[in-house]
Order: structure tokens, then C-alpha cells, then sequence
């Protein structure tokens, strides 16, 4: 029962980051502040 509540948060957390690596790869700093350089493996995630 615990290994499978792991797994399936596992799996949650793994997709949840994966979306908010999409809306950061297609969304820029509104600030005047720094933007940080995004990973390679994340620019691919563009959709423009």
C-alpha cells in the first residue's frame, strides 16, 4: 500500500513539474528584475 501511494506521487509531482516547465517556457519576466536562462531541455518546451 505505501509503495504504491509513493509511486502514484511520484507520477504527480513528475507531471506537475513538467506543466509548470511549460508555462515558464512560454511566459517572460513582467519585472524589471532578472530573468534566469532557462535549460536547453526546457526551451524545447516552447510552443512558439
Amino acid at each position: 500500500m505505501k509503495n504504491k501511494l509513493q509511486k502514484k506521487t511520484v507520477k504527480v509531482l513528475a507531471a506537475a513539474s513538467k506543466k509548470m516547465a511549460e508555462v515558464n517556457a512560454n511566459s517572460a519576466c513582467i519585472y524589471w528584475m532578472h530573468q534566469p536562462k532557462m535549460p536547453e531541455s526546457v526551451k524545447k518546451l516552447r510552443k512558439f
